[in-house]
């Protein structure tokens, strides 16, 4: 291409490739092009300018400072940095990336689609498999971009790895190794990752690995389980939120990431090139929580009485007015300890073959074939601690049963035979002797910054006799009896991709038309097959010993006071004349089969409480064999309605080309791409004894198609060499989740006489294979002033016109067989449909400053990112006043302000993120409330110090301030209430990183 301003120098693939090499362009007095190479967050600043000014479409970059070091933890971490991305955290790590307000973010590798571990199901980013070391950097496209496969709604993320040829001729290597330290965990993490890479001017090969151990800590205090309102189950009066409990507990993360990147790229010669890729992520990560569950054991929602509010005076369902609650009486059904264990084991392989051809001439090409697999398995352990001795004054006034073998296991002391004895020997056995026995009454605050409770030191009856206290209960190990073992919301995702893809440009030696440089074109076909299964583990009791099953009921809670006196199975004897169901899990102490921890830490969310003995959650490391030790067997039985497959091909079309005439250049392209859809729905039954589990009725097996044109413009105007104008329209396409398409299917039905069958009447679904998918309408512009070779100021704003979202209703009829397999008419299906839209829009600020393009000394040596983000949105769900809401997880406003250092020897950056509040459930518990999560500020740090000229030591330092997320219920804007906290450990890295 031939062009006449000087910031244009080169293509957006060497911008690419010279950005990750960490090399900078210079202009020398011959106007020739020389390569520079700068490291350090300076060279990094550099690099991202360069790539800003140098593509057509609107992007930002975030570039390696050197090998393996992006400028945070994590990549997500690093994405936050940049003007109009909001992260979601994880154990505080950065987890989630959302562009512009929107979560509908496509994510590449290089340019091309690929699988990633953590969200085979979802659209949105999910990057805590991936590990931060491999990459080279990171480009995000605000703008289409044709050149890369597939656009996102509101943007884009190419994650860039290193190609051998990148580097300088000859042996390559370098290492890292650290150790990491949280201030709550205390654990000592290692960490490691290394890169290898030999080339000459034909071939290069490369290896580049990463291997880190993380402990996260942090603190949780709030809501557990459903959120009511007081009226939700009956009642009448004023409105108060009365949620099933409150949690106070302490978290451990442990993440064990493993990397692997290899890569060979050879000239072949004629100008062609070939580069083969394997890039291998594996995540192993144990999500431990372990603390006190307060809550009205689903019996009652009077269990709390307001002692300190205020009227809000916004009306609810029932005209009453909503109170804001900051005190409490707590009529406390159930306190127990509880432990939670969520393993996660997730890896992906994505191998990519490529041949490029280019030898100078006007035409260049290539062929690309990609293949990944990726599988994630989570698992789910936990158990309860409970505290009360079942009778008495208690809630659950309930004495279980069993048979007689397992009744001779307990003193006779503990036979309650005044209830009577089986025919067969079954006896009622206490199960909890040392339990206190009537209900606690303690109080619960939330005016202040976090939690506080009381009403632990009042006496209380029970098994420990007078005068002793529930904080006497709680300190005793032998007060507590297990109340139930679960493993409950397992899933297992599998995944498949495959891409073959052809494009070629041809570059006219003079502009066609006295206009086109270049035209581009592309065919491009993927397949991605997807299966998700969502299980529960059952076991089987009482096989051969008093069940109908000879085999024993199936049961899914394992718990205390589940009896198994239902229809499907049961088992048990007769007492008195008669039928008396035993009790499926018998009474366990809680150091029977566990070992325990005494938790009395709760962090600084939680004041007042008493420190609880609880199962020690590492014991559910693995949750099968943990069962099938205790009772026998432990098997999966599947979730229907949230176990599916579906199945995603598509057909694509490109064809764009280049324009340049006078001060004005761009793009201007088309997309087509027609979308095959099969799906695979699980057919719900009735739901099976002892569980929440419907019965797998079958499979319906739907398909759909679309085809979307997809326009798009990048326009830049240059009115002078420093000085870019730029606008962007594009119309995008993006798959939904894949929940949408392929939830469990419920056929109802009612006997029809006149047929001798049972006929369809409607239908039920989770998922409706024929939404359509996310589809918008986006503009941008934006001016960029450039006033040095890491300095930059830049004005964008944006508008983003999403045609519709998923809500539920009432969708259009569909035809489904009746019993005896005729299908006789179409039948109304409720569950999701397309709802109408919403926008967001928004303006984005920033300048990178490097002190050294305008001045020397030693403030010179600093530099400065800093931008703010400003993006109100509505969608069409209301509050209770009727006003719109936000979109979810959106923030209005955000800033960054990164500030940092740079000598000879010596680099230091500090940098600081800010969130507004964002909308977290639009319609809470079904209450028409809102939950929103607080303001939020983050803090990091980094200092590094070159010992010698290829040895650097370095000192990291996340979430210095220890921030606190802070949750709350909105009354559409006329008040709050406290909801939830978590706190996050600051962490800190000390390491040595050496290149050869």
């Amino acid at each position: 291409m031939n062009n006449q301003f000087g910031f244009r120098k080169k293509s957006i693939a060497a911008a690419v490739a010279c950005a990750l090499s960490g090399a900078v362009l210079a202009q020398g007095q011959d106007n020739t092009l020389e390569e520079v190479t700068v490291l350090g967050v300076r060279g990094a600043q550099s690099s991202a300018v360069n790539l800003k000014r140098d593509t057509l479409s609107m992007v930002d970059g975030i570039v390696a400072e050197d090998i393996g070091k992006l400028p945070d933890v994590t990549i997500v971490d690093s994405l936050q940095r940049i003007p109009g991305i909001q992260i979601q955290r994880d154990a505080g790590e950065g987890a989630k990336a959302n562009i512009r307000g929107l979560p509908q973010v496509m994510t590449l590798l290089n340019g091309e689609q690929y699988l990633a571990a953590g969200n085979l199901g979802g659209a949105q980013p999910t990057l805590t498999d991936v590990p931060s070391q491999l990459m080279g950097g990171v480009n995000v496209y605000k703008s289409t971009d044709l050149d890369n496969a597939l656009s996102g709604i509101t943007g884009t993320i190419d994650l860039r790895t290193r190609r051998p040829l990148q580097f300088e001729q000859g042996l390559t290597s370098s290492i890292a190794v650290d150790a990491a330290q949280g201030t709550d965990t205390g654990e000592t993490d290692p960490s490691v990752n290394g890169l290898l890479n030999w080339r000459n001017e034909q071939l290069g090969v490369m290896v580049s690995a990463s291997q880190s151990d993380a402990n996260l800590g942090n603190n949780y205090a709030g809501y557990s389980g459903g959120v009511f309102g007081n009226n939700d189950w009956g009642g009448s009066g004023s409105n108060f939120s009365a949620p099933h409990g409150f949690d106070s507990f302490h978290r451990v993360v442990e993440r064990n990431r493993t990397g692997l990147n290899l890569a060979l790229e050879a000239e072949l010669g004629s100008g062609f090139n070939f580069v083969a890729e394997g890039f291998y992520t594996e995540l192993e990560e144990y999500d431990r929580k372990v603390g006190l569950n307060i809550s009205n054991r689903w019996q009652t929602l009077d269990w709390l009485t307001p002692t300190d509010y205020s009227d809000t005076g916004v009306a609810g369902s029932n005209g009453e007015s909503w109170l804001a609650v900051d005190e409490y009486d707590v009529h406390a059904q159930w306190v127990n300890s509880f432990t939670v264990n969520r393993t996660s084991k997730s890896d992906s392989k994505n191998i990519n073959l490529e041949l490029n051809y280019d030898n100078g001439g006007h035409f260049r090409g290539g062929l690309r074939a990609i293949h990944g697999e990726a599988n994630r398995l989570s698992m789910n352990g936990q158990a309860q601690g409970d505290l009360s001795n079942w009778r008495d004054d208690t809630p659950k006034q309930l004495v279980p049963f069993y048979p007689a073998d397992i009744a001779s296991r307990f003193d006779v002391s503990r036979y309650r035979d005044d209830l009577g004895v089986g025919a067969d020997g079954g006896r009622f056995i206490d199960p909890n002797p040392l339990g206190y026995g009537e209900t606690p009454e303690l109080h619960y605050s939330i005016g202040g910054s976090h939690p506080r409770w009381s009403g632990f030191d009042s006496p209380i009856a029970g098994g420990l006799g007078a005068g002793a206290t529930m904080r006497d209960y709680m300190a005793n190990v032998d007060s507590y009896a297990v109340a139930a073992f679960s493993s409950e919301g397992n899933n297992e995702s599998d995944a498949s991709l495959d891409i073959f893809s052809a494009k070629g440009t041809y570059e006219f030696e003079q502009p066609a038309g006295g206009f086109v440089t270049r035209v581009d074109f592309g065919l491009r076909r993927s397949d991605r097959e997807v299966e998700i299964e969502q299980f529960h583990l059952f076991s089987r009791f009482y096989g051969g010993n008093g069940a109908t099953d000879v085999a024993g009921c199936e049961a899914q809670w394992k718990a205390i006071d589940v009896v198994m006196n239902q229809d499907q199975c049961r088992a048990g004897e007769l007492v008195d004349g008669e039928f008396q169901g035993y009790t499926v899990n018998r009474p366990t102490q809680l150091n029977e089969y566990n070992n325990v921890v005494f938790v009395d830490d709760y962090g600084s969310v939680t004041s007042g409480l008493p420190g609880v003995w609880a199962v020690d959650p590492e014991d559910f490391d693995d949750v099968v064999a943990f069962q099938k030790r205790v009772f026998g067997d432990a098997y999966r039985v599947i979730v229907p309605g949230q176990s599916y497959d579906v199945g995603f091909v598509e057909d694509s079309f490109t064809l764009s080309a280049d324009f340049e005439y006078g001060i004005v250049s761009g793009d201007i392209g088309v997309r087509v791409v027609e979308t095959e859809i099969s799906v695979r729905q699980n057919l719900t039954g009735a739901i099976k004894n002892y569980g929440d589990t419907n019965i797998d009725d079958g499979d319906y097996h739907a398909e759909n198609d679309y085809t979307d044109v997809l326009p798009s413009l990048n326009l830049v105007v240059a009115p002078r060499d420093d000085l870019l104008l730029r606008f962007a329209a594009s119309e995008n396409m993006m798959p939904l989740d894949l929940g949408n398409y392929g939830g469990g299917l419920k056929i109802n039905t009612q006997d029809c006489p006149e047929f001798g069958t049972r006929c369809v009447t409607s239908a039920d679904s989770s998922g409706n294979p024929f939404l359509d998918p996310w589809r918008s309408t986006n503009l941008d512009a934006a001016v960029e002033y450039y006033f040095g070779d890491a300095s930059m100021v830049n004005l964008a704003v944006f508008h983003v016109d999403i045609e519709s979202f998923v809500v539920n209703g009432a969708g259009p009829k569909r035809a489904f067989a009746d019993l005896d397999g005729v299908v006789r008419r179409e039948v109304p299906v409720t569950g999701p449909i397309q709802g109408e839209g919403g926008n967001i829009k928004g303006v984005e600020v920033g300048t990178k400053l490097a002190f050294g393009d305008f001045t020397d000394g030693f403030l010179g040596n600093f530099g400065i990112d800093t931008n703010y983000t400003y993006s109100p949105s509505t969608q069409q769900d209301e509050d209770l006043k009727g006003d719109k809401l936000p979109f979810d997880d959106n923030s209005e406003h955000q800033f960054n302000f990164v500030a940092w250092y740079q000598d000879d020897r010596l680099q230091a950056r500090i940098a600081y993120n800010y969130r507004s509040d964002r909308l977290e459930d639009g319609n809470i518990g079904g209450t028409g409330l809102q939950a929103y999560q607080d303001a939020t500020s983050y803090v990091d740090a980094q200092v590094s110090y070159d010992v010698m000229d290829n040895v650097t030591v370095f000192l990291n330092g996340s979430n210095i301030t220890g921030e606190i997320e802070n949750y709350y219920l909105d009354f559409a804007g006329e008040d709050e209430q406290y909801l939830w906290q978590n706190e996050f450990e600051p962490r800190y890295s000390l390491g040595v990183r050496a290149k050869f």
